[in-house]
């Protein structure tokens, strides 16, 4: 009897151990610990918009395991140092429809960041700055210039209503910028020069016809929405005053009122 309950145990624990050590293999696991490959293609810097566009923010994400929500966007209007977020959890279809903030700025950047499924992510961002406006008053037409008294140059052109095409909203600008150039064979603004700022749609450069053979003018509507804008025009009219100042100079001294 002890014999027969011995071989049955031993047999027992045989088809145990035979049981045990069958077994199946279970899928590969490769862990993924490299950053996803990112490239912001658009805005990188140097770009000027408009408030009221809609731009294309375009990019290149490159991840094995890339998720199907791993992108993120946000800008900035202070070069970086504040962010605010555009778009969270949306797909890498390398292109983003953003409305423009109703904000103008000089320092604006883009920042972008891909994530894939372990956690690895990357960011970038603008390399360098772009800048967001309000469309500007479109060009004055017409302008006539009168010298008949022999003495002064008396300038004429017809009223901006509308903001520069393709855009055309209307607008009543602030004022007109008068630039002037002694030279007929440079008409690229950068060699013209400041005159002076009208509000009205008529400008008087005084004893002009008297002392120079010729003469060559351009106007320019402007728009101030800021008090920095108000400013930064009125720093140049001081200027203005005391030298001659070119009008690529000029541009930059009125920039100054955009941050």
């Amino acid at each position: 009897m002890k014999k027969v309950l011995l071989f049955t145990l031993l047999i027992s624990m045989l088809t145990l151990c035979s049981g045990l050590s069958s077994y199946g293999d279970s899928p590969d696991f490769v862990m993924d610990t490299i950053d996803p490959y990112l490239e912001l293609i658009s805005p990188n810097g140097g770009e000027s918009w408009y408030i009221g566009d809609t731009i294309a923010i375009q990019w290149n994400a490159v991840d094995t395991n890339l998720g199907p929500d791993g992108i993120e966007l946000w800008y900035s209007l202070n070069g970086g140092v504040d962010y605010v977020s555009i778009a969270e959890a949306i797909a890498n279809s390398g292109s983003y429809a953003w409305e423009l903030p109703a904000s103008q700025s000089l320092r604006g950047k883009v920042q972008i960041q891909a994530s894939d499924t372990f956690g690895n992510s990357a960011l970038v961002s603008s390399l360098s700055l772009f800048s967001i406006s309000y469309a500007p008053p479109a060009i004055p037409e017409g302008l006539t210039v009168d010298i008949s008294n022999g003495v002064d140059a008396l300038l004429n052109w017809e009223e901006v209503t509308q903001s520069i095409p393709p855009y055309n909203n209307p607008i009543i600008p602030d004022g007109y910028i008068i630039l002037y150039n002694e030279s007929p064979y440079e008409d690229d603004e950068h060699f013209y020069y400041f005159l002076g700022r009208s509000y009205t749609t008529q400008y008087t450069h005084y004893d002009v016809a008297e002392f120079r053979d010729q003469m060559f003018y351009k106007v320019s509507a402007y728009k101030n929405y800021t008090r920095e804008d108000i400013q930064a025009l009125e720093a140049l009219l001081q200027e203005s005053k005391t030298q001659r100042i070119p009008w690529i100079e000029a541009k930059a001294i009125l920039r100054g009122g955009k941050q």
